[in-house]
């Protein structure tokens, strides 16, 4: 894998973050996808390192971890150390000081590679293809 070819990143501008992290919870599930656990770094961050001066990079961090259950299985079918992967993610953070959020995802495609599994990367591209759909319809 290659950070640079394999995961994907937008940036976005003149957003507010609860809104930007919303409107990306709204499009996965409107796409059949269901949200298993978004993880709020930021805010255990908050929690475990009070008072301590720790030197925080980020503004926000929460990573939002989704699945549909028929393609996850099925990928899960074709090879099942293919677990460690699931369920797929988007990172949405805001680094400390700046206006601008990103939101990134690992290719589905480039860990189905590492299986060699035809039918895990014909399921690898429609994951893909869905996830770029996603980034692509957070419009502010």
């Amino acid at each position: 894998m290659e950070v640079a070819q394999d995961i994907v990143k937008k940036i976005f501008t003149g957003i507010n973050f609860k809104d930007i992290l919303n409107d990306l919870i709204k499009e996965i599930e409107m796409r059949n996808y269901m949200i298993t656990r978004i993880s709020n770094i930021d805010n255990i961050l908050d929690r475990s390192n009070s008072g301590t001066g720790t030197d925080v990079k980020f503004r926000y961090y929460k990573i939002v971890e989704f699945c549909n259950l028929e393609s996850c299985s099925q990928i899960i079918s074709s090879n099942l150390l293919a677990g460690v992967f699931m369920p797929v993610k988007f990172v949405v953070y805001q680094p400390a000081g700046e206006d601008q959020i990103f939101i990134s995802f690992l290719r589905p495609t480039a860990f189905a590679r590492l299986f060699n599994s035809k039918k895990m990367i014909r399921i690898a591209k429609i994951l893909e293809q869905d996830m770029h759909e996603v980034l692509e319809e957070i419009i502010f």
